[in-house]
């Protein structure tokens, strides 16, 4: 073990070990929830963060560019470590205002402090504002699914149309039009040959978005189950349409 990974290994644990659990779990759930993160979520959320970032390093083969992380919460941390600490790339996170985002700072700096290294934070940029086809790897994992922000897309993108699953709220087409416009604005972040993870779910709509832009997102083989949304997560390269074959 090389001492980038002793030195992530160090950085996590203290991020597991200061993280307030039970404040998370009332953040994800409505009601108490404060049980929400028992042991075993706790260690699946390690494990199946630390399997996207091997299927990811693999992919990105030793680059040392930049990638953004859009709507990156507590699942993406792991992964986010690896790409920072161990692969030495740079990392943007962005999201929104709220709860879990704001403990999510507040032990990233702890640790960040901690150890004297630079570690990713969350910003609240729009995407819009970040520079064009400057990252060789865009995330947007469960975000258009998000069923606050996009609640009937939700229903209609996890079948839950007359359920009780189902949010029952919003407009389906207001949210197809909000949806489209930030598949845009990510594609746009996206150079050819770079690689974009998302959602089984959501990949229709980004697909939709890169052809009538003229490029092809091509699944890479390997893919993984979200640890706490369930979603299935697909890693995607970015090809010109006019060459796909």
């Amino acid at each position: 073990m090389d001492d980038r990974q002793k030195l992530f290994g160090a950085v996590l644990g203290t991020i597991q070990a200061e993280l307030d659990w039970e404040r998370l779990g009332r953040a994800y759930c409505e009601g108490d929830g404060t049980d929400f993160f028992d042991d075993e979520l706790r260690e699946r959320w390690l494990d199946v963060g630390l399997q996207i970032a091997d299927t990811l390093a693999e992919a990105l083969n030793g680059s040392k560019g930049r990638s953004v992380y859009i709507g990156a919460a507590l699942a993406e941390v792991p992964t986010m470590l690896v790409e920072s600490i161990v692969l030495g790339r740079d990392v943007v996170w962005i999201n929104l205002p709220g709860d879990e985002i704001d403990e999510l700072a507040r032990v990233m700096r702890l640790a960040a402090e901690k150890f004297g290294i630079a570690l990713p934070m969350p910003s609240f940029e729009r995407v819009e504002s970040l520079p064009r086809a400057s990252f060789d790897h865009v995330w947007m994992v469960s975000v258009l699914t998000d069923p606050d922000h996009f609640p009937a897309l939700h229903d209609e993108l996890y079948e839950r149309h007359g359920t009780e699953l189902a949010t029952g709220r919003g407009s389906l087409t207001e949210d197809r039009e909000r949806a489209k416009h930030l598949a845009r604005s990510v594609l746009e972040l996206a150079p050819m040959a770079a690689f974009v993870t998302t959602t089984d779910e959501e990949l229709e709509i980004v697909r939709f978005e890169a052809r009538s832009r003229g490029s092809a997102l091509n699944q890479l083989d390997a893919d993984r189950v979200s640890a706490i949304v369930g979603d299935r997560v697909r890693v995607c390269r970015v090809s010109d349409l006019q060459r796909r074959t």
